[in-house]
């Protein structure tokens, strides 16, 4: 476990204003210094000693951004285009409003609560979190929190999100019109509330509306990354019947099935069609560009910033707030009519 002559060292400081930033003592110390202390913190993992701390009343200035944990310690998250564009941007604006950000791993409810405890830190901002684990927080740690993308039904939370249903019923209609008929499903596992499967029943819901309907065998799990969605691409074209068009849930999936068609002499959109969501820069460095539902990540983390400080000015008499942003299909060129066998 990293000990505070760690973080001195590795920030090139004394221990003493190591302590100084951390016991919130910052008037001698330069907004430089305190971010470098700050980022060496969060890098190795560094929580002070709770008694020590004696949890003092007084502001801290630390925010937390917690984001979906891994055995590898979070950076898996991080490597996850979407989630370092938002941490990027929450950054940044968290900075603007002359506060700190802490970036945290959650594994559990019950270390992230100690850890929130053991900063001392004034409001969260949960990235990922499942509907079920909403209230365990709440009851954990007494603070502002802001989710994003939480699906769960309490009126008790404040969350930012997109419309992930509408997305997912553009994705299915658009590949519909181009006059597709057998569509595939690819993207993570979405038997529980959450973005994922806001986005399969907006899908499936197209289909209906077109008297189609998604075949199980054309439904194929992958995770938001790149090189399993090239593994995947097999999977797809294995398929009885194989589709003839994807929707994949993230433009990394949609990149990476793009790459794993070509290996396998499957040409996008000659003899496969593919949509994605997110609108990332990836989705416009592949070729053909891939044409994907358009959603705005930086307002989305800059939105859960606005809600994160409205609260810590109102707190503790704070009301939940919901906003909700909307979507939009990016043509590019993964998209084409089926192959003239099928047609």
């Amino acid at each position: 476990m990293p000990t505070l002559q760690d973080v001195a060292r590795e920030a090139g400081v004394s221990k003493m204003t190591v302590s100084n930033v951390l016991n919130g003592r910052r008037d001698r110390v330069s907004p430089a210094t305190i971010a470098r202390v700050m980022e060496v913190v969060g890098r190795l993992g560094y929580v002070p000693n709770a008694t020590a701390r004696s949890l003092s009343a007084r502001r801290s200035n630390i925010v937390a951004l917690a984001f979906p944990g891994c055995d590898s310690g979070g950076v898996e998250s991080l490597m996850n285009p979407h989630d370092s564009v938002f941490l990027g941007v929450v950054e940044s604006h968290v900075t603007k409003a002359g506060l700190y950000l802490m970036a945290h791993s959650v594994t559990s409810v019950e270390s992230t609560a100690d850890s929130l405890r053991s900063w001392n830190v004034d409001g969260a901002i949960f990235l990922g979190t499942r509907a079920d684990e909403v209230a365990a927080l709440q009851a954990a740690y007494d603070a502002p929190m802001v989710f994003i993308d939480n699906h769960g039904t309490s009126p008790h939370i404040s969350n930012v999100g997109i419309e992930d249903r509408l997305g997912g019923h553009l994705a299915g209609r658009r590949l519909i019109e181009a006059g597709h008929r057998r569509i595939g499903f690819v993207g993570p596992r979405f038997d529980e509330p959450g973005v994922v499967r806001e986005r399969h029943a907006g899908f499936v819901q197209a289909l209906a509306e077109a008297g189609l309907e998604l075949r199980p065998e054309h439904v194929v799990r992958c995770n938001a990354s790149f090189d399993a969605a090239v593994a995947v691409a097999q999977q797809v074209l294995a398929a009885p019947q194989r589709p003839t068009a994807v929707f994949a849930t993230a433009d990394i999936i949609a990149a990476g099935l793009l790459k794993g068609f070509a290996r396998a002499g499957c040409p996008v959109p000659d003899e496969m069609s593919i949509i994605g969501f997110d609108d990332l820069e990836v989705a416009r460095h592949v070729t053909p560009e891939i044409t994907t539902l358009h959603q705005d990540i930086p307002g989305k983390a800059r939105a859960a910033v606005e809600v994160l400080l409205a609260q810590l000015a109102q707190w503790p008499a704070v009301r939940s707030e919901r906003r909700v942003l909307g979507v939009s299909l990016v043509e590019r060129g993964s998209v084409g009519p089926p192959p003239a066998s099928v047609r």
